[in-house]
Parts: C-alpha cells; sequence; structure tokens
C-alpha cells in the first residue's frame, strides 16, 4: 500500500514536471508580435524561436531514450528540467533574435531529455497504460494551454518576464522530481538499449508508417500553434485567452474523448477520421476572414488534436520494441515535423500569402490519413 501511495504521488508530481517543462513550448505564443518588433525581426525570424526549439528536441530525442536506458529515466528527466530552467532564464537576458533563437534551442536540448523519459516513467508508475498515455498528453495540453496564458498576462509589462517565471517554476518542478520521484524497480531491470536496438525499430514498416504519418500530422498541428498569432491580429492578453481556450480543449481530447473512444474501437480506426475532420478544420482557416470564427475554429481543431495526439501515442507504443528506444524514434520523427512548421510557414505565408500555410497543412494533414489508413492490424 504504501508502495502504491509513493507511485501515485510521483506519477502526479511527474504530471506536474511535464505540464510545466511544456508551458515554455505556447509561453511565446502572445509574446511574438512584441519580440518582433523589439527586436526588429521579421515574421519567419521569430518563428525561428518554436523552430530552434522543436528541432534540437527532436534530434535529441534519440540519444536521450539511449541514455534514459542506461542511467535510467528519473535521472535523465531531472538533468532535462535544470537544463530548460537555465535556458529559459537566459531567454529573458536576450538582446538580439539569434541569441533567443540559441537559448530556445537550449531549452529544447532539455525539454528532450524530459520528453523521451516522462512517458515511460508515467507508464511504469501506473497500474493502467492507457490512463498514463491520456494523462500525459493531458499534461502537454494544459502546459501548452497556460503557456499562452502566461505569456499574455505577464507579456503586456515586458516579452522577458515570461521567460524568468518559466525559469523558476521549472526550477521547482526539478526539485520536485529530484526527490520525491523513485525509479519503479522494474525499469532498473531492463537491458540498456544500443544502435542495434534503433536500426531494426527504423527498419520496421509499421513503426515507420505512423511515426512519419505524425510527422506530417505534427507539421500540421504546429501551423495552428505557432503561425496563428501571426495571422489573428489580437493584443497579447487576447492571443494568450484564445490559446488558453486552444488548450484546455487539447486537454479535454487526450484525457477524455480519446479514452472514451478506445473504449469502442481501436486507435487505428479512429485516427483517420479525426484527421481527415482536422483538414477539413484546416480548410476553413484558410477560408474564413472573420476573427470570430477563426476563434471558433482554432479552439476546434485544440480538440481535434487532443485526440490525435493521445491516440497517435497509443498505436505507436505498442511496439514490440523497448519503450525508450520507441519514445525516443517516435518523438524524434513527429517533433522533427513539427520543427519545420514554424520557419516553413513564415515563409510561405511572407512570399504565397497568409492563408497558404493552412492549405499546406491540410495537405500534410491528408498525407497523415493515407499512412495510417496503410498501418494494418495490431502490432504482434
Amino acid at each position: 500500500m504504501f508502495s502504491q501511495h509513493k507511485n501515485a504521488l510521483a506519477q502526479k508530481i511527474t504530471a506536474f514536471a511535464t505540464f510545466l517543462a511544456f508551458m515554455g513550448m505556447g509561453v511565446v505564443d502572445p509574446i511574438l508580435p512584441d519580440i518582433a518588433k523589439q527586436l526588429g525581426a521579421t515574421n519567419w525570424q521569430v518563428e525561428l524561436l518554436f523552430t530552434a526549439y522543436i528541432m534540437m528536441m527532436a534530434v535529441i530525442m534519440i540519444p536521450a531514450g539511449m541514455l534514459a536506458s542506461r542511467f535510467g529515466d528519473k535521472n535523465v528527466m531531472a538533468f532535462g528540467l535544470l537544463v530548460v530552467a537555465i535556458s529559459a532564464m537566459l531567454c529573458s537576458t536576450s538582446e538580439t533574435i539569434t541569441s533567443l533563437a540559441l537559448f530556445r534551442a537550449a531549452w529544447g536540448y532539455g525539454n528532450a531529455h524530459f520528453f523521451a523519459t516522462a512517458l515511460i516513467l508515467l507508464i511504469a508508475l501506473s497500474p493502467d497504460y492507457h490512463k498514463a498515455i491520456g494523462l500525459f498528453e493531458g499534461a502537454i495540453g494544459f502546459g501548452i494551454a497556460s503557456g499562452p496564458l502566461l505569456g499574455g498576462f505577464v507579456g503586456q509589462f515586458s516579452w522577458r518576464y515570461p521567460f524568468l517565471i518559466t525559469g523558476f517554476l521549472s526550477i521547482f518542478a526539478f526539485v520536485l522530481v529530484l526527490f520525491f520521484v523513485k525509479e519503479p524497480a522494474e525499469k532498473k531491470a531492463h537491458t540498456p538499449a544500443g544502435l542495434g536496438a534503433l536500426k531494426a525499430l527504423f527498419c520496421d514498416a509499421k513503426f515507420l508508417k505512423i511515426a512519419i504519418g505524425a510527422m506530417f500530422y505534427y507539421y500540421a498541428f504546429f501551423v495552428v500553434l505557432a503561425y496563428s498569432p501571426l495571422v489573428v491580429h489580437m493584443t497579447p492578453i487576447e492571443i494568450g485567452l484564445l490559446f488558453f481556450g486552444w488548450g484546455l480543449a487539447l486537454a479535454l481530447g487526450s484525457i477524455v474523448l480519446s479514452t472514451r473512444l478506445e473504449r469502442h474501437w481501436r486507435a487505428q480506426k479512429i485516427i483517420p477520421v479525426v484527421l481527415l475532420c482536422f483538414s477539413a478544420v484546416l480548410i476553413g482557416l484558410m477560408s474564413v476572414h472573420a476573427l470570430w470564427m477563426m476563434v471558433v475554429l482554432i479552439v476546434l481543431s485544440g480538440l481535434l488534436s487532443g485526440i490525435n495526439n493521445s491516440l497517435f501515442t497509443t498505436y505507436v507504443m505498442q511496439s514490440r520494441f523497448e519503450r525508450n528506444i520507441v519514445s525516443g524514434g517516435y518523438n524524434f520523427l513527429r517533433w522533427g515535423g513539427a520543427a519545420i512548421a514554424p520557419i516553413a510557414s513564415g515563409l510561405i505565408g511572407e512570399h504565397l500569402g497568409m492563408s497558404v500555410p493552412y492549405l499546406v497543412a491540410a495537405l500534410c494533414t491528408l498525407i497523415a490519413c493515407a499512412l495510417i489508413t496503410h498501418t494494418g492490424g495490431k502490432y504482434v
């Protein structure tokens, strides 16, 4: 009973740390226009704050997963949180868009170590596999939702303050993980994963279809998150409230709706349907001009994305390969797609029209739908 209590506490702390870590992903959303103005940056240059962060996170996912299989998920996760805290504070001191992008890249480096381990730790600490995934994706949703809210309300005084506050909160999460989260006993018995296991994973056709499908989908997902603040023409507080609503819808889809849908259908049957709905919302964002309609569609996209995010993770984690390797490989590909979206959307919007990035995102979603439709049944 005492062990179960400790596991429950560790699970809550890990979810809370996930919330804080991913709050930093969306914290820049409402302050992008102010950063561009005060640092003299163009739209595509401020989008580097997303791309540098996510690209570094994607690249480091695989080595972070391999490190975790050797040194333990808890140790690697704590290290990642410490790097996140330091990098966030350094962001608040930046004087140029280049230095700010570099510090955001360091932030992504730390977040990779956290992201590659938190889900594995949650699954090991939880008696219910599906609830652990829902809790993880939901914590990400709440974190991404709270980031814009923090950025909007605090960023009205200075764009530097959201970074500084995120840094202090990350230190708090680091201390909690360090002292109250213990490595589950069963994790210590795992054989450290090596390059052979990684090669076998990337030779698995089904894994590649799911992960590449996620890569195209996450491109579209981050067009909504990273590019929309430049299109809606709102104040920082208004953008913060909009994406807070978007993030709450994301969490609702991750924690509640995806779990209920899985009671009746398998993940691989649900994902293509939700992807088609998501592509329709993206076409709507490309077509409408009324602000209230864009707000409704952005929030609706959050609900659909929450379902997709949770179900994609559920589906890929059914793989027969070691979970640290699956998590690292999957996150490398899906966040690779996410990393390309902000800067690509900024460039496409500047040269081809502000609504065209949504069309590209819709096409990417349809490609993801085709890949998932042809993955077949369950892993064996």
